[in-house]
């Protein structure tokens, strides 16, 4: 029988999901474009710290105060009972797909969220429990939330729908459950958050957290404002260059500074050097980042054809209103409505309509309608958001509606509600088009088209998007030298397509161009690796990383598979127990530290450790899959069987697990049942010659003679020397 080894990890990928943490652009190029709206705001020199909201309460109190109402202020608080607003146990959400139950559930102070599973008589077969410790959102939409453990953050798998009063999975759980595992990359906290302390390259683990946006997000850093002013008090003019106003700023630079977080994007990458806290108000959020979307603007709006969550401003943009204003003392803008000062969640229908009424009083609307059937809708009293920002569900928020921002005469200007796109599928190649100018031509243009490509073939699962990245990044690198971020993304697509051999050079110009970079170096040993070569550089390789970012579990999983394959199996447990201390909920550390005892013989740790894997996930196959080998070693061949049988139950596609499903049959001479299953493991993956020579020991047994015979003589054309295949010949000659 087999036992099975976790495969080769990924690279740690910080955020490659949402965002690169670093992109393609001439820096210099970059600083000269900020500069030219931020040179008046001295308070933007990377020496001037921030202070916190409390020191702005000092002086700003009505505005201090105004903000804490506002929505901003709550997008990340913690959980208690003065700030809790759910029904807690009144639903039970199932996964149909797994069988996972989640449910939630009060004790005194604390609230917690329930994974558990069901047998058919309903006894509980599995529980993991999570603390619900923060919330994310304000709670207008909905309200989701973060656990802590070990300085990791992680999102939890179910929502609260403040509209439908309902909890249900967590916007994309329904589709892709990562259960309690997925944690919050830096592009996600540092949206819901001022300026938390990220521990270094981690993409999810914070020394410090913060409770919400606070005031220095659009106005900078505070130190030197606070500090000149409480030395000479308010300067002469209108103009205090020792911090940003965004009023002062011209309409691009206050959009940006909303857009920073309000603009949505199928693939965002940050621009090289940058992180995703560097933004400042008063920047071009463009020097900032990079943004690409599979859709065009035939419904008006620039970033695709839906209303999306947090694409207000972008929406807004097509509006006459917007466009026919800017050129006035006060164009229409995200803050006509929106006071970042004071709070409007309960403000009604009349707050919003009221800025209406400033361009579109009821005088000038009398005369515009007087006599039409229109005149009844368009009183002083009516209510123009309904009819001209209606709301729209949206594809990324279940249960819940969002004002659409492109305020229009929805009949005369769409002719239809806006339309979810079609998914992307495998095989289909999406048009990314680039939302700034500057990416949309040039070596550079097309360099960040093929990083986009790549993200998006990783996140979609498209070999093609993958192949396109590599063959743009290529193109551009003919014309100009590609940044090592390209390098390293073009190495990483390349080892994702199986091309190993191909994956190094680029991966080796990536360390070389920044061997400070954990990801980097991680992806590189993973090539060496796979290919067998220069085995002390693939050491040195792993060591550095973790010299780098010593709480990279994934990183320490990876070199002890290495270790391992390497006979220093110690060494591998050392590195799976220390993985395991830095990241306590991780599952895989734990299988593979069973897996390291198994080779050691060890069976009663193996069987801890495997369990303990399992007690996160219980659906895990290998870990099933070894956890029976385990018994088999001992000679309780029944409940081996069972394991092996529920290995096949969950995935019965799984190679391993058939394997040794059909290798026990073979082992207990259950001839047909061995035909059948180590068949279904020889069709996945007939180049492995250990399983077709069981499986041709299975016909032979079974009386299948010329089936025996044909694979026998399969298996000499991939291995000559194969004993089993030639004994099988023998005996039929």
């Amino acid at each position: 029988m087999r036992v099975h080894r976790s495969e080769y990890g990924t690279p740690i990928l910080f955020g490659l999901m949402l965002l690169m943490t670093a992109g393609c652009v001439d820096v210099a190029q970059e600083t000269d474009i900020g500069a030219q709206d931020a040179i008046a705001y001295r308070n933007l020199s990377a020496t001037v710290d921030f202070v916190g909201d409390d020191a702005c309460f000092q002086c700003h109190e009505s505005e201090y105060a105004g903000f804490q109402d506002h929505g901003m202020a709550h997008s990340f608080y913690p959980l208690t009972p003065q700030t809790a607003v759910e029904a807690f146990g009144s639903d039970v959400v199932v996964d149909t797909a797994s069988g996972y139950r989640y449910r939630t559930y009060a004790e005194g102070a604390q609230y917690f969220m329930e994974e558990f599973q069901l047998d058919e008589s309903g006894k509980k077969t599995h529980r993991l429990v999570r603390q619900m410790e923060y919330v994310v959102g304000s709670g207008t939409i909905a309200r989701t939330y973060i656990t802590e453990q070990d300085g990791w953050f992680y999102e939890l798998p179910v929502t609260w729908y403040t509209n439908a009063e309902r909890w249900d999975f967590s916007p994309g759980y329904e589709i892709n459950n990562q259960r309690f595992d997925r944690k919050i990359a830096d592009r996600c906290m540092a949206c819901h958050n001022s300026y938390p302390e990220p521990m270094v390259q981690t993409n999810g683990a914070y020394k410090r957290v913060p409770s919400g946006i606070g005031c220095e997000r659009c106005h900078g850093p505070g130190a030197l404002h606070v500090e000149e002013r409480l030395v000479s008090g308010d300067p002469e003019g209108d103009l205090d260059d020792s911090i940003v106003n965004p009023a002062h700023l011209d309409v691009g630079r206050q959009l940006d500074v909303c857009q920073q977080c309000h603009l949505s994007a199928d693939v965002s990458i940050l621009r090289e050097g940058r992180t995703p806290y560097d933004y400042r108000p008063s920047e071009r959020l463009e020097s900032y980042i990079a943004l690409f979307s599979t859709h065009g603007d035939d419904d008006g709006g620039t970033m695709g054809k839906t209303v999306e969550v947090i694409s207000h401003a972008d929406r807004l943009k097509r509006s006459a209103c917007f466009t026919e204003t800017l050129d006035t003392p006060s164009p229409l803008l995200c803050t006509t409505c929106h006071d970042p000062h004071a709070g409007f969640k309960n403000a009604g229908d009349a707050f919003f309509n009221a800025a209406c009424m400033d361009c579109h009083g009821a005088a000038d609307l009398g005369r515009r309608f007087e006599g039409t059937p229109a005149m009844t809708t368009h009183s002083g009293e009516a209510n123009c958001i309904d009819c001209h920002m209606p709301k729209a569900d949206v594809e990324e928020a279940p249960h819940s509606t969002f004002t659409d921002h492109w305020i229009r005469v929805v009949g005369r200007d769409s002719g239809k509600r806006p339309q979810p796109p079609e998914p992307i599928r495998a095989g289909h190649i999406a048009s990314l088009r680039p939302y700034y100018e500057r990416d949309q031509e040039g070596s550079r243009g097309t360099m960040y088209q093929g990083m986009a490509s790549i993200t998006l073939g990783r996140q979609e699962g498209s070999l093609d998007l993958l192949e396109e990245g590599v063959a743009l990044i290529d193109e551009a690198a003919e014309k100009a030298e590609v940044t090592g971020e390209a390098l390293f993304l073009k190495g990483y697509a390349l080892q994702l397509l199986g091309r190993y051999g191909e994956s190094m050079a680029p991966l080796e110009a990536a360390v070389t161009d920044d061997p400070g970079i954990a990801e980097r170096l991680n992806a590189l040993a993973q090539t060496y690796e796979r290919l067998g070569v220069k085995r002390n550089a693939t050491t040195q390789l792993y060591e550095r990383t973790l010299s780098i970012q010593p709480k990279l579990a994934d990183v320490r999983i990876n070199y002890g598979r290495f270790l391992e394959s390497t006979g220093d199996v110690q060494g591998a447990i050392l590195q799976y127990r220390r993985a395991i201390k830095e990241e306590s909920y991780n599952m895989l550390a734990r299988y593979n530290l069973g897996t390291a005892y198994i080779q050691l013989g060890d069976d009663t740790e193996a069987e801890r450790w495997i369990r303990e894997a399992l007690s996160l996930d219980p659906r895990y196959v290998p870990a099933l899959s070894n956890l029976g080998l385990v018994y088999a070693m001992r000679g309780d061949e029944d409940v081996a069987r069972k394991l092996f049988e529920r290995g096949v139950e969950i995935d019965p596609n799984n190679f391993e697990a058939l394997d040794n499903l059909g290798t026990f049959h073979l082992n207990h001479e259950n001839e047909l049942l061995a035909v059948r299953y180590l068949g279904r493991a020889h069709a996945a993956r007939p180049s492995v010659v250990t399983t077709s020579s069981k499986y041709a020991l299975a016909l032979f047994r079974a009386g299948d003679f010329d089936a025996a015979r044909r694979q026998a003589n399969t298996i000499l054309e991939l291995a000559p020397d194969d004993a089993t295949a030639r004994q099988i010949l023998i005996a039929l000659e």
